[in-house]
């Protein structure tokens, strides 16, 4: 008769073959998560959200911190009220973090000194580097009065109309610039958004 093994050796067993599965379960996968470039508007009033997704599916309670590069943070026109260069959010069930950023200015990472402007770390591990985006356009690096003003508005008529893409105008980050971005531009520019 062969040895027979109990209940607990069982059940060690099955842990053993479930827990790298379960383990791998939290582990943001790039590919399948959705970060684009940060907005921010001078009054908080767009909203910035990052979706973390892992192998199954997406992440809840990950800690997602957005930190501007020293070159990105100089370069961003600060509201008072907000913290700055390092942001953090925590995501919900449906692996989704919001940020609503007191912020203006456009930061193309091709444009910058070392080329990079905001990192953005899952759980302290580093997983993008992305650029910024906001109506402020022309906000100054000096600090407020971060508005966004009747020339941003300007500036954004021609790629709206043609639909000509240009790095600052795609608001939404999707590759063009069109009626997304248009809708996102809508409420800063009827109520000319500034720090409060």
């Amino acid at each position: 008769m062969g040895r027979r093994y109990g209940v607990p050796f069982l059940v060690l067993a099955l842990g053993l073959v479930v827990a790298p599965v379960s383990a791998l379960a939290g582990v943001p996968d790039p590919a399948l998560s959705t970060i684009p470039n940060v907005l921010g508007s001078p009054n908080g009033g767009l909203a910035y959200r990052v979706t973390i997704v892992g192998t199954s599916g997406p992440i809840d309670s990950a800690n997602v911190t957005l930190v501007w590069t020293v070159a990105g943070d100089t370069a961003t026109c600060w509201c008072s009220t907000q913290t700055h260069p390092s942001v953090s959010s925590t995501t919900n069930a449906s692996g989704v973090a919001v940020f609503n950023l007191r912020l203006g200015r456009c930061l193309n990472p091709a444009t910058i000194p070392g080329g990079v402007a905001v990192e953005v770390f899952i759980n302290s591990i580093k997983i993008k580097e992305v650029g910024q985006v906001s109506p402020d356009l022309t906000g100054t690096a000096l600090g407020p009065p971060c508005e966004v003003a009747l020339n941003d508005a300007v500036q954004f008529t021609f790629p709206l109309s043609t639909a000509t893409y240009g790095y600052c105008f795609d608001l939404n980050s999707d590759g063009t610039v069109g009626l997304s971005d248009a809708t996102l531009l809508t409420a800063p520019v009827a109520t000319a958004a500034t720090c409060n």
